[in-house]
C-alpha cells in the first residue's frame, strides 16, 4: 500500500507521524526526523509489513519477507532473496546470485559483488563466480565489499569497511582488508 506520491515538508511530516502509520513507524526509528528544513518523503509501505523508502531500485524477481526494510538509493538488480525481519540501510548495492537469511542488518553502502574479474564484453556479462548466502543474524557494517561466492555463517559480525573474500564461519567478528577473524563469540 503506497503511503504517498509527494515530498512533504517537516511540517507535513510532523503531522503524519501523529496519525496511526507514522506512529509505529516514529517508534521503530526514533529520531529519525532532523531539525532539518529538507523535505522528506515518507517510506512506502507494501504488504508482509515491507517498508522502502524511495527511491530504491528493485528488481522485479526479487523475493522480499516479512517485515523487511529498504533503505534509500539501494540497488537491488537481481532477483535475489532475503528473509524476514531484515534491514538494508541505503545506498547498497546487490546483484544477482546473492542469497540474503532472516534477522540480518546491512549497513550504508554496502556493496556486494558477483564477479571478480568482471569485463565490458557483452558475451562475459552473464557469468558468475558462485552464489553469495548470508545466513540468519548477520550484521554487515557500513561499506563493507563482500565478494562473490562466500558464504557468511549464522550470527557473525562483518566491520565497517571490511572487505570479504572468503568464507567466514559462523559467530565469528572479523574486520580489515581482507577481512580476518578477530574474536569468537561462544
Amino acid at each position: 500500500m503506497l503511503v504517498s506520491e509527494k515530498w512533504v515538508s517537516l511540517e507535513e511530516g510532523l503531522e503524519f507521524i501523529q496519525n496511526d502509520m507514522g506512529k509505529s513507524i516514529l517508534e521503530d526509528h526514533p529520531g529519525f526526523l532532523s531539525d532539518s528544513e529538507l523535505p522528506f518523503r515518507p517510506p512506502k509501505h507494501y504488504k508482509n509489513d515491507i517498508i522502502i523508502w524511495e527511491p530504491a531500485d528493485i528488481h522485479p524477481g526479487a523475493k522480499i519477507g516479512n517485515d523487511v526494510v529498504i533503505g534509500r538509493y539501494t540497488n537491488i538488480c537481481g532477483a535475489i532473496s532475503i528473509g524476514h525481519h531484515t534491514r538494508i540501510q541505503g545506498f547498497c548495492f546487490i546483484p544477482d546470485a546473492v542469497e540474503i537469511g532472516s534477522y540480518v542488518f546491512i549497513g550504508p553502502n554496502v556493496v556486494f559483488t558477483n564477479k571478480k574479474y568482471p569485463k565490458v564484453r557483452h558475451n562475459q556479462m552473464k557469468e558468475r563466480d558462485g552464489k553469495t548466502i548470508i545466513e540468519d543474524g548477520v550484521s554487515i557494517g557500513a561499506g563493507a565489499v563482500i565478494c562473490p561466492g562466500v558464504r557468511i555463517g549464522e550470527n557473525t559480525l562483518i566491520g565497517a569497511g571490511a572487505v570479504v573474500t572468503k568464507d567466514i564461519p559462523a559467530d565469528v567478528v572479523v574486520i580489515g582488508t581482507p577481512a580476518n577473524i578477530i574474536n569468537r563469540s561462544e
